[in-house]
């Protein structure tokens, strides 16, 4: 790689970065090709992107964004998932990645702008997806309106039946 190359591989990393919301960083040793193109179809799926990069060249293109608390994890075979859109399902798609293939790991991410440990990642992975808890929400909205109109239906029934 040239240093055109690496100049253009920086600038385009440093705008994945700053339009992202949340970044996922892992490792992954050994990952079969097929494995590797079954995650990048599903990180899509999600909304999300997936790079592999050279670590000094992600070091680079973090600087100044709110992803540079990442750059620590910068070592090793290093890849990164973003995503401007919704966290969640990102965070599902990179947690079934990592239970199915035990060649890749969690190193770090910023979810939302917090730095988040496996532990709170795994939890937020596990959450129901945003068109779910709209549903429910809509449903729990509703659900006063309905019982009120189901107890003023019953207190007409209960006066046609006294008159």
């Amino acid at each position: 790689m040239d240093r055109d190359q690496k100049r253009n591989e920086v600038a385009e990393l440093k705008g994945t970065f700053t339009a992202a919301k949340s970044a996922v960083v892992l490792e992954f040793k050994g990952l079969k090709v097929d494995k590797d193109t079954t995650f990048r179809k599903n990180i899509r799926e999600s909304k999300g992107q997936y790079r592999v990069s050279k670590n000094t060249l992600l070091r680079l293109a973090v600087k100044e964004t709110a992803f540079e608390s990442l750059t620590p994890h910068f070592k090793g075979a290093t890849a990164v998932a973003t995503t401007e859109n919704d966290v969640v399902s990102l965070a599902k798609a990179v947690n079934n990645f990592l239970k199915d293939n035990p060649a890749a790991s969690f190193k770090g991410a910023i979810l939302d702008g917090q730095l988040v440990s496996i532990s709170e990642f795994q939890t937020i992975a596990e959450l129901p997806s945003r068109e779910v808890l709209i549903s429910k929400l809509l449903y729990l909205m509703q659900y006063p309106i309905s019982g009120l109109a189901v107890a003023l239906d019953q207190i007409r029934k209960q006066k046609e039946g006294a008159a």
